[in-house]
């Protein structure tokens, strides 16, 4: 996926390094038991299925998983009944990415993980019931809701009740909880238990209990690992101020859970690590039987969202503006079952999509706000907005001219487009061409080994834009001497005459709709329609052999009153100047002359009527079509076209 530096903000970012640093020193010290329960289940015939459950970090080092586990049996005077002495089960670990969140993925660095010891017992219903219990030294040390949490251990205990003739089955957490509780991240995390009796459940936050460590097991144990462990009463491990048993976690809205579903709920607001005990109990006609308690160390850390909305902006891919008011978005998203785009168009409903790569046509040039949705209306959704500058498509063009019969064969490329600064081109005239290729922007003139179709490319590079226009001429094995007469100039709805040499087979056309009398005649007669100022007739003639040849010629309409619409400045003293006296009799408007693009090429502040069709720098302009303003003073007097005309064939 490609960075997308708008979306990087600064203060997340720290504050996600900062959480990802502080499970680097959680990582970094030697293993340490994180929690655990104990439960039990009756299987009939006063027998129980004993379940030992214990949390560790991963890593060597530290609290290792014992081989065996001590569980000690009593009765309700203390009296040591049995002990179990279960073999360890296989090591499971604690999905990764467990977050109790599924819209967030833990920072990496995390690992817990977990064993289970089982053993079946007898025991017969007694009066005061039984206790079972297991204990084990130590805690983390950098446990943030207990002060010297490393010098504290653990103790797991559940009762089986007074004189069970039922064969009563404790309650018993299911599944694992999350290793990380997600900053500033609601949590609604769903703790089951099951309860076989069909009793009902009541969960309520409650203490930790001590064992194993610096006296804290009941009847003195202090060692490691007690054998047997102690019986009860047990003490509960202290809280650090403000924190308690009833509000451990740094959160707003402050941490509770549901007595009657165990859902758990709140938002931490503070980075660290935090132990929680959260009992279980079941009640049977309103009377206590037994209580199961979950010891256990939550990590609250900044997450990363598992949803990402991500797009190939124009900061890391110009390309994608290279067709203009056209654009191909592309989805970068992660973790997403559906997409919705905005492409930022004001005033419609129709500028959207959910296609992972779709293409849209902009209405004009802009800026525009393009947001991207990942998942959207889901609570795991994402959304992403980006500016697009949109701009009119750049398209290479270009036009040529000159003589196409192979005998005496020449032909001039000129490009005709409107290109952004730095453009480099690349012409491409095949390979029996006098310059197979060119870099200039107009090339110099082109001329081939042989006759025939022509193909010629013109490839422009601007940024990373790369266009290229394909084109084809014919250099045909022609007729010279094919003419189609003279320009002509005449009056509006004139019938004029054509009239052509140089061949036995003559076709007449022209570049606009007109009224010709006889295409197929030597001589015919012609009428423009109205409104027409400049049109091109074609000739083509052939003769026996089935050669061919072609020539043209221009007709100019004159409108009385009207002003001069062409000129041909090449020396022989007829419309060699674009003479507009009537217009500016003065000499003191100024003319401006515009191309087909609308780009100035000629100005005079004080026209003195005697425009030869160059540009500023003095250089003749090519034949074609030009605007022209005449403005005096702040009246624009007139706005017109000319036709610059110095070679006629």
């Amino acid at each position: 996926m490609k960075l997308n530096i708008l979306k990087l903000v600064p203060s997340s970012f720290i504050k996600y390094l900062a959480g990802f640093l502080i499970l680097i020193s959680f990582s970094a010290e030697a293993a340490h038991l994180v929690g655990g329960q104990i439960s039990y289940t009756c299987i009939g015939g006063n027998n129980y299925q004993i379940r030992l459950r214990v949390y560790r970090d991963c890593g060597g080092g530290g609290a290792q998983f014992d081989a065996q586990a001590n569980i000690a049996i009593y009765d309700v005077n203390n009296i040591l009944i049995t002990m179990l002495t279960p073999v360890k089960g296989p090591t499971i670990n604690v999905p990764p990415d467990s977050t109790g969140n599924p819209c967030v993925t833990a920072p990496p660095g995390l690992c817990t993980e977990y064993a289970e010891y089982l053993d079946t017992v007898n025991l017969p219903p007694i009066a005061g019931g039984y206790v079972i219990t297991h204990q084990r030294c130590c805690r983390n040390n950098s446990i943030a809701n207990v002060n010297s949490s490393g010098t504290y251990g653990n103790t797991y205990t559940v009762s089986i009740p007074d004189n069970d003739t039922t064969c009563n089955s404790s309650p018993e957490f299911l599944g694992v909880a999350p290793i990380v509780l997600c900053l500033n991240n609601p949590v609604n995390l769903g703790l089951r238990a099951s309860e076989p009796d069909g009793d009902s459940l009541h969960f309520e936050f409650c203490d930790i209990l001590n064992g194993g460590a610096s006296g804290g097991g009941g009847g003195g144990c202090n060692v490691t690992v007690p054998n047997p462990p102690c019986p009860p009463p047990y003490t509960a491990v202290p809280f650090a101020s403000p924190f308690t048993s009833i509000n451990p976690i740094p959160s707003l809205p402050v941490f509770q859970v549901d007595p009657l579903t165990g859902t758990l709920t709140g938002t931490p607001n503070q980075l660290g690590q935090y132990v929680v005990g959260i009992c279980v109990t079941e009640y049977r006609n309103g009377m206590p039987l037994s209580t199961t308690r979950l010891d256990y160390q939550f990590n609250v850390a900044s997450c990363i969202s598992n949803v990402v909305s991500d797009m190939v902006t124009p900061l890391e891919d110009p390309s994608i503006l290279c067709d203009g008011l056209t654009v191909t978005f592309e989805s970068e998203s992660q973790n997403v079952t559906s997409l919705l785009w905005d492409f930022g168009v004001s005033g419609t409903t129709l500028d959207t999509s959910t296609n992972a790569k779709p293409t849209y046509t902009y209405p004009g040039s802009g800026s525009y706000i393009v947001t991207l949705y990942a998942n959207p209306g889901s609570p795991c959704g994402d959304t992403l907005k980006v500016k697009f500058d949109i701009k009119p498509e750049v398209i290479p063009d270009f036009r040529d001219s000159g003589v196409y019969c192979f005998e005496a064969h020449y032909v001039d490329f000129i490009q005709a487009g409107n290109y952004p600064a730095g453009t480099t081109f690349l012409w491409d005239f095949g390979a029996d061409a006098n310059f197979t290729t060119s870099t200039l922007e107009n090339p110099p003139t082109i001329t081939w080994t042989g006759p025939g179709k022509k193909y010629i490319s013109l490839t422009i590079t601007y940024g990373l834009c790369v266009k290229t226009k394909l084109d084809s001429i014919e250099i045909s094995n022609l007729i010279v001497g094919v003419d189609a007469g003279p320009d002509q100039i005449i009056e509006e709805d004139e019938l004029f005459f054509l009239s052509g040499t140089g061949g036995t087979q003559f076709y007449w056309w022209a570049d606009q709709p007109v009224d010709i009398g006889n295409r197929f005649g030597q001589t015919t007669t012609a009428r423009l329609e109205r409104d027409q100022d400049t049109v091109k007739f074609y000739l083509r003639a052939s003769d026996p052999l089935g050669c061919e040849g072609i020539d043209s010629m221009y007709v100019f309409v004159t409108r009385p009153g009207g002003p001069i619409n062409f000129i041909s400045p090449n020396g022989d003293g007829v419309n060699d100047v674009f003479d507009i006296g009537e217009l500016n009799p003065d000499l003191d408007c100024k003319l401006t002359i515009l191309n087909r693009w609308g780009t100035e090429v000629w100005a005079a502040e004080k026209y003195k009527n005697d425009w030869t069709g160059v540009n500023r720098g003095g250089n003749d302009l090519p034949d074609g079509t030009y605007y022209w303003i005449l403005q005096c003073g702040n009246e624009v007097r007139h706005k017109d076209a000319v036709t610059i005309l110095r070679n006629s064939k």
